[in-house]
């Protein structure tokens, strides 16, 4: 696992403010999460969790160890009948959503029975 130093923290947010975090690590997966938090060099320090960057307003530079979650992936957990077509989807933390995505995902399911 490579933590990153120094790391400027303008492409990570919507409003592409200007901070840096002092140390980040990009989680691609679970086995990098596991390893880093079993690694004594980090491992008792304070985490700063970032998905999309969309949630997010920073106030200046992140000092903590800043988490990169970088998880992509989705799937149907449950749907209801027609004509309801409700639908349960989980979505990893770095899957990125947008109502038009969204749309074209639904007409996919529809497709697929």
């Amino acid at each position: 696992m490579l933590v990153q130093k120094n790391v400027p923290l303008q492409a990570f947010n919507t409003f592409h403010i200007v901070a840096k975090a002092q140390a980040l690590a990009r989680i691609a997966c679970e086995s990098d999460l596991l390893g880093l938090l079993a690694d004594p060099e980090w491992a008792q320090t304070p985490k700063f969790v970032l998905g999309g960057g969309s949630n997010v307003v920073l106030t200046g530079d992140v000092k903590a160890l800043m988490l990169k979650v970088e998880l992509a992936g989705r799937r149907l957990v449950q749907e209801t009948p027609a004509p309801l077509w409700w639908r349960l989807v989980l979505a990893k933390t770095g899957t990125t959503w947008w109502p038009g995505r969204w749309h074209r995902a639904t007409q996919a399911w529809k497709t697929w029975r």
